[in-house]
């Protein structure tokens, strides 16, 4: 019965912890925000949208603007914490160049900028011919670590 009860409470706060980041979700919590930009993608666009199914911070805001051959969805936290998630569909050859390359989990290798206020990050997925871009903004001590973990939930 112990375990019972403790496996229920651990299922409980997994539940509780887990952020709902799904586009269905996204669209149905911020029908302003993100719902109505990204509703001009084509259908195909909006699958491909880079939208991470976890984030290393509590996210409280998600907003998205959408260019003509581009999405971005922004998302924020109340502790000045943010990560902008950039999707450019049929980009050519625009990769920046940088030093350090990581791989992904997804097989992908990614180019990592540090900068001074966030970190970079950038890939082409040649399948669909598509390049991601993760900007993250947070506390300096882990924030390439932060930056490639948000790149491995696309």
């Amino acid at each position: 019965m112990k375990r019972w009860l403790m496996l229920t409470g651990l299922l409980f706060l997994a539940a509780c912890s887990s952020q709902n980041l799904s586009y269905e979700d996204l669209t149905a919590a911020y029908p302003e925000d993100f719902a109505a930009p990204v509703q001009n993608l084509s259908e195909a666009q909006q699958e491909n949208l880079g939208l991470p199914s976890d984030m290393p911070f509590e996210v409280t805001m998600v907003e998205s603007s959408v260019g003509e051959s581009e999405a971005e969805v922004t998302y924020t936290s109340d502790t000045e914490q943010k990560a902008v998630i950039t999707t450019l569909y049929s980009p050519g050859n625009i990769l920046q160049e940088s030093e350090l390359q990581v791989p992904l989990d997804s097989g992908a290798l990614a180019g990592v900028l540090e900068k001074d206020t966030h970190v970079f990050v950038e890939w082409y997925e040649g399948e669909e011919d598509i390049i991601y871009q993760v900007e993250y903004y947070g506390p300096a001590e882990e924030r390439s670590e932060k930056a490639v973990e948000i790149a491995n939930h696309l």
